[in-house]
């Protein structure tokens, strides 16, 4: 048995009055075969939803890492008292007023 061809007929609503349909139409009618056409806009399109999608979801976990390291690099009210009270030399801080005079 030989290969069969499949005849479908599409109805597009097409609206002589949108620049963009007009567009389409002259795309479609100058392609040498409009079915085959349409068949790799959908194919371009399905990837392109793919590929949205790769990249909401690079953007989710990356606002997820952001958040993270945010949380992690927040310091504590009461770690920071701590950390600020530093012994100081006076001797040495003496120094370094005088240096800067």
């Amino acid at each position: 048995m030989g290969s069969q061809r499949m005849l479908r007929t599409f109805h597009l609503d097409f609206n002589p009055y949108d620049a963009d349909h007009r567009r389409v139409a002259e795309w479609l009618a100058a392609q040498p075969n409009p079915a085959d056409a349409v068949v790799r806009l959908i194919k371009a399109a399905h990837e392109g939803q793919q590929r949205l999608a790769h990249w909401e979801e690079l953007a989710t976990r990356l606002a997820n890492e952001l958040h993270a390291v945010r949380s992690q690099m927040r310091v504590q009210p009461e770690r920071v008292g701590s950390r600020l009270q530093v012994d100081e030399n006076p001797e040495s801080a003496q120094r370094l007023d005088t240096m800067f005079d």
